[in-house]
């Protein structure tokens, strides 16, 4: 019995690991290449640039890894899109209405709301405050909150 749950648990590690890596393009191949040594849990939650990631595999390819151009190509972008270093967040207090808008994907009439409000009423301390901002489109500011700092 217990051999059956310590198997069970096993085989559970990469199917919860594969959950965490995004969704996009390259995953199949990138999943498949990578867990052909290990789990995915070795992988999927660091974050590197491209230069890192290229070496990485360069590395692994060192170790033994067997993988086509082709697939180097589409593991390097997957990882290097998806798995790769965060950019920096957007002050919305300082930002300048073309930030705004290339940062948040709106409108440059809802970046001039954004500036002219914090400039009559001071900086915004939240998300909830940013979303007082008078015909601001609220759902894509949820859809951005992990890119925006106060």
């Amino acid at each position: 019995m217990r051999t059956l749950i310590l198997l069970t648990a096993i085989a559970a590690v990469p199917m919860w690991a594969q959950d965490n890596i995004p969704d996009a393009p390259g995953k199949a191949t990138t999943v498949r290449i990578c867990t052909s040594c290990h789990g995915a849990e070795m992988w999927s939650s660091s974050r590197k640039s491209a230069d890192d990631w290229d070496q990485t595999i360069t590395t692994m390819t060192e170790k033994g890894l067997s993988i086509s151009d082709a697939d180097y190509g589409v593991v390097l972008d997957y990882l290097s899109k998806n798995l790769g270093t965060q950019p920096a967040k957007l002050n919305v207090n300082k930002a300048t209405s073309d930030q705004l808008v290339k940062a948040l994907g709106i409108d440059p009439k809802q970046a001039d709301a954004i500036v002219a409000y914090r400039t009559k009423n001071g900086d915004f301390k939240d998300l909830d405050g940013l979303k007082k901002v008078d015909g601001l489109d609220a759902a894509k500011v949820d859809a951005k909150k992990d890119a925006i700092s106060f």
